[in-house]
């Protein structure tokens, strides 16, 4: 399973929904391999999918991610938005494990 980050921009005057989660809950379907869905709004007009999706490989992954994304921004039930990337998040290994950290 990979996580992938897609982030969105929304065009203006747009805004992201409160009910953004929900709406793309709803759009996913079993061929899309979404195992979890998590939905961070960064501001007004962004916010990031965070896809947990089965798949053979990261790249396989990231291409399903945009997919996916690409597919929700179609059924115009999202708000006008462009994707700015489907990605891998970075993790930095010391905040993961717990080091470093006073």
């Amino acid at each position: 399973m990979y996580l992938v980050h897609a982030r969105f921009e929304t065009v203006l005057p747009s805004q992201v929904p409160w009910d953004i989660k929900e709406l793309s809950r709803s759009l996913l379907l079993p061929a899309d391999h979404v195992e979890h869905l998590s939905v961070h709004r960064r501001s007004a007009r962004h916010f990031v999918l965070g896809f947990y999706l089965l798949a053979g490989s990261l790249a396989e992954a990231e291409t399903r991610a945009e997919r996916v994304s690409l597919r929700l921004l179609g059924t115009g039930a999202l708000p006008p938005a462009r994707l700015l990337a489907a990605e891998a998040p970075l993790m930095v290994p010391e905040a993961v494990l717990g080091f470093g950290a006073p």
